[in-house]
């Protein structure tokens, strides 16, 4: 009689379960430090990857429609033109908006004289205050040793603070330089054998599973690809809109700082629904130190334009790209802002319009099965 059969094997199962989950839980601490080692090792590849995507929506536009007749040499011609392409309006971006940025700051700086002006009349009038008379100030008794003697203390853990953070400050910039290099050398690497990549990974797939789970899982990778290219195309298309929006209406309505609001507006409408809010912020603290008039005028236009572009614009421009109708694409924004910020909001959209496809084709295959589906559409 075997003591280990078909019958006792889910039990077996079942108890090396119950003890790789009791030594897990034991030695939580190791655990949680390899897997932070094993992400720091790993994270550059994921730089890597997220740059190699991003290149690959140009590229593949080059490679198929403007190198489509050349036969030798198109990958690296797309994939060098990408990149410059990039490059490019990273440029240009730079150029319209330090220029507008320098001429800013150089108007603040010229009204700094009068605030400062404006601060001394009111400590002036301060001072006049009856409470504040000599009197009534040589009444405080102070003690200036203790007083001394806690700022010099103050001041002594400043410094060792400030020189610690320098430190650290250094080696997290060049630890950041590294990983950005090894992630564009692995983009590089990737982008130029990408075929090959993807038929070693299918190879592994079709060897190691069942035929049917290995088409399913190549289905929904193709899927995730073209909707979150799709999603990347239209999220920049909208930023473009949305900035010259902003700069148009505000050249209408004679509002000042016009090129730089709209430009960091577009810029951070990147970040999906409220990216806009955030340029908007900076540009009313500007326009601020000019008239406050003028800043009430700015936020009552961005707050119009932001409801017709958030309500009309961007669902249809992002949500037609996706395959995603309006509705939804606000509840993935909203669920994934409040489960993970900002990198929540850029997976989310694409996230849900896969799930949203596959739902779908699930739904309709069961109603196809059960001779329904015509009748469930005409209600």
């Amino acid at each position: 009689m075997k003591f280990y059969n078909k019958n006792t094997q889910g039990f077996f199962g079942l108890v090396a379960f119950g003890i790789l989950l009791y030594l897990g839980v034991s030695n939580i601490s190791y655990i949680l430090k390899g897997i932070s080692y094993l992400i720091s090792v790993v994270f550059p590849f994921v730089i890597g990857g997220c740059m190699a995507f991003i290149i690959n929506v140009p590229m593949r536009f080059f490679e198929n429609r403007l190198f489509s007749k050349v036969k030798k040499g198109k990958r690296a011609l797309s994939l060098m033109l990408a990149i410059i392409c990039i490059i490019g309006v990273l440029v240009l971006i730079s150029f319209l908006i330090l220029p507008e940025l320098a001429n800013t700051l150089y108007s603040l700086a010229s009204s700094i004289p009068g605030y400062i002006e404006e601060i001394k009349d009111f400590l002036q009038k301060l001072s006049n205050n009856p409470l504040l008379t000599k009197q009534n100030l040589m009444k405080i008794d102070l003690d200036w040793n203790k007083i001394s003697s806690e700022l010099m203390m103050f001041f002594q853990s400043s410094a060792s603070s400030v020189l610690g953070s320098t430190v650290s400050v250094i080696s997290s910039a060049v630890q950041t330089v590294v990983t950005f290099l090894l992630g564009i050398v692995f983009a590089v690497n990737a982008l130029l054998k990408k075929e090959k990549l993807i038929l070693q990974t299918k190879k592994l797939l079709y060897s190691y599973l069942k035929e049917a789970y290995a088409d399913r899982i190549v289905y929904i990778g193709n899927m995730c690809n073209q909707a979150f290219s799709s999603f990347l195309s239209g999220q920049c298309t909208e930023a473009v809109i949305l900035g010259t929006i902003i700069f148009v209406c505000m050249n209408i309505i004679g509002l000042p700082y016009a090129m730089l609001i709209a430009m960091f507006i577009g810029v951070t409408s990147l970040i999906p629904i409220l990216g806009g809010f955030i340029g908007s912020t900076l540009g009313a603290v500007l326009i601020f130190m000019v008239s406050p008039f003028k800043m009430i005028i700015f936020v009552i236009m961005f707050v119009v334009v932001q409801q017709i572009e958030g309500n009309l614009i961007y669902p249809h421009v992002v949500g037609n790209s996706v395959g995603l109708p309006a509705i939804w694409v606000l509840v993935a924004v909203t669920v994934g802002g409040n489960l993970a910020g900002v990198p929540g909001m850029f997976v989310s959209i694409p996230a849900c319009s896969v799930i949203y496809a596959l739902l779908r084709d699930a739904a309709n295959e069961r109603l196809k099965k059960k001779g329904l589906l015509e009748k469930v559409e005409k209600k």
